[in-house]
């Protein structure tokens, strides 16, 4: 089997067709000692994309515009085109997933020429749970109990408005379900619940086969699942946060750290459900506008690493009350979405990337170094931001959902992404990694358009190689070396203000319009300009295109503190 990374593709002139009604461009291959050449008009360039689009590959690269009055007729102009195809035509050819296509091989005509078996590297899905009327909120996967977990919320602009606005019944605007596999290997939802309101976060804790669902009026609700059941209990319901959304919960065998709009952060014990400590941290957010968006507890060092949208990651050490504030991480770009361990480093989604940080002892927090980031080169932070995040540190694997929908996979040796699937008509807002038979080894996403889908890898990590064009021809691939994880890292740095870029392109083309998917636009659709998909707290889209967010302080009541040290006193009701 061969994934053709050895292929040779040059695009190397342009000339008329026979008819001399318009230009084509002539690619010439090589693999394996068999030379062939093939000749291919810029709407077949489209044709391609367009199949590659619908067949759920993401982060293609965008055609460059058209010409008002056909295909460009003079020189200069059509060697323009040739070196933007030429650019188009090695992104493709860069990721496995697309290389390996069946549209790329019967365009390039692949398949008369090369006699090895092509093994095809995109994801397949296997299995969706879906709820159409809300988005996805939460997805937990519960290998204990035989249980998938999944919580929903109403996404859509008007919902932001209120009630009242909902496209769903005025009094639907959350859900939680369970799913569970019987013995005939059918899945049947064991258990629904629907809310009046959102449902903003879930946890899942297996030792003491409890979850948590963070709600939007502050309270957190506990259930149970018994042994052998596969059917719920509710066991109390935690009030922790004024009246304000749960935006994060994480969760160990001992504690748990919940995070809310309120600006302020709780940890409780698991069994007996008392507040160890808390507090709030509006002091140190960077404006008033600013709120904690998620989380990672960190148990056998007793610290929560917290970010925030205004692109802070704070650390404090959580073994006693109040809580005691380490050290704070400028991430540069805005918001930090999610947070995920993955050896012995920290992973920050954040923007349109994913740094690595190198962990350090408790209370060496300041020698914290960023050793690098994942980028993905058609997911532009002008376009989408990254939403979610899992890594598959057995297999060297780490995935981030953006905003348009699609999910991107690296691998530890490479900066920039070796596949890119369409995995949602909407935002992914949930990954899940499972390793372990029977569930996995398996992606689990769950997206804005009401779907949890599980995906099965094809090939191995060995196979996800980045092309590189033959030698001696021009290079847009001069990536940035791959992120090292703490383990490999050379003596901490100081953390700059510079991203890592897994490319430094020479030419920018620019961008004509495409078909749309789903009614949200093709290919060639870029990501919305009316305000920041990464914002769950948008109140809504004005006409001016600008994106108003509620401000946390007018959630305020006039007797709650701002102090670490107050707020902790009547947490529970």
């Amino acid at each position: 089997m061969t994934s053709l990374a050895d292929l040779s593709a040059i695009l190397y002139k342009a000339g008329p067709t026979f008819d001399h009604s318009t230009s084509q461009y002539h690619i010439k291959l090589q693999y394996a000692g068999t030379t062939w050449e093939v000749a291919k008009r810029f709407s077949e360039f489209d044709t391609l994309l367009q199949s590659l689009y619908d067949g759920r590959f993401g982060g293609l690269p965008k055609l460059p515009a058209k010409t008002l009055l056909g295909s460009p007729t003079d020189q200069a102009a059509i060697d323009a085109r040739k070196e933007q195809l030429r650019i188009i035509l090695q992104d493709l050819l860069l990721r496995p997933d697309t290389r390996t296509s069946q549209q790329i091989r019967q365009f390039l005509d692949i398949s008369s020429h090369v006699t090895d078996d092509i093994r095809l590297i995109q994801p397949s899905p296997v299995r969706t749970f879906e709820d159409p009327r809300f988005g996805v909120s939460g997805v937990k996967i519960a290998t204990e109990a035989n249980l998938v977990l999944v919580t929903h919320e109403d996404s859509t602009h008007l919902s932001r408005l209120g009630r009242v606005w909902s496209v769903v019944e005025p009094d639907e605007l959350g859900a939680l379900h369970l799913w569970a596999k019987d013995s005939e290997g059918t899945w049947k939802r064991t258990f629904s619940h629907t809310y009046g309101i959102k449902a903003r976060s879930l946890c899942w804790e297996g030792t003491t086969r409890q979850f948590f669902v963070g709600l939007e009026d502050g309270k957190i609700e506990v259930y149970e699942v018994p042994p052998g059941k596969f059917k719920p209990e509710a066991k109390c319901t935690l009030e922790l946060h004024h009246k304000s959304p749960v935006t994060h919960l994480s969760v160990t065998s001992r504690k748990l750290l919940s995070v809310g709009f309120d600006t302020a952060m709780r940890v409780i014990d698991l069994r007996s459900r008392e507040l160890l400590c808390g507090g709030r941290l509006q002091k140190r957010l960077r404006n008033e506008m600013d709120y904690l968006t998620s989380s990672h507890l960190d148990d056998e060092t007793d610290r929560a690493f917290i970010g925030t949208s205004g692109g802070d990651l704070f650390i404090l050490d959580i073994a006693r009350n109040p809580p005691n504030f380490l050290h704070t991480v400028d991430m540069v770009t805005k918001p930090v979405s999610a947070l995920c361990m993955s050896q012995d480093s920290l992973l920050v989604a954040h923007f349109d990337c994913i740094s690595v940080l190198g962990l350090t002892p408790k209370g060496e927090e300041r020698r914290m170094a960023k050793l690098g980031s994942y980028k993905a080169k058609h997911l532009h932070g002008s376009e989408v931001s990254i939403l979610s995040l899992t890594a598959a540190s057995e297999r060297q694997l780490i995935f981030g959902g953006f905003s348009d929908g699609s999910v991107a996979i690296w691998t530890h040796r490479e900066s920039e992404a070796v596949l890119v699937l369409q995995a949602h008509q909407e935002q992914v807002s949930q990954l899940v990694w499972v390793e372990n038979a029977p569930w996995g080894p398996a992606l689990y996403s769950g997206g804005g358009d009401g779907k949890v889908t599980s995906w099965v890898l094809n090939g191995t990590p060995e196979e996800y190689v980045l092309w590189a064009p033959a030698s001696g021809g021009p290079s847009m691939l001069d990536r940035a070396p791959a992120p090292q994880m703490a383990s490999q890292a050379p003596a901490p740095t100081v953390i700059g203000n510079d991203t890592l870029s897994a490319f430094d392109p020479t030419f920018e083309p620019t961008f004509g319009n495409g078909p749309g998917f789903g009614g949200g636009g093709g290919y060639a659709g870029g990501g919305s300009t009316a305000g920041d998909p990464s914002d769950p707290f948008a109140a809504s889209f004005s006409v001016t295109g600008e994106s108003r967010r509620v401000n946390p302080q007018a959630l305020k009541k006039g007797d709650d503190s701002d102090s670490d040290q107050e707020d902790i006193i009547d947490a529970f009701r």
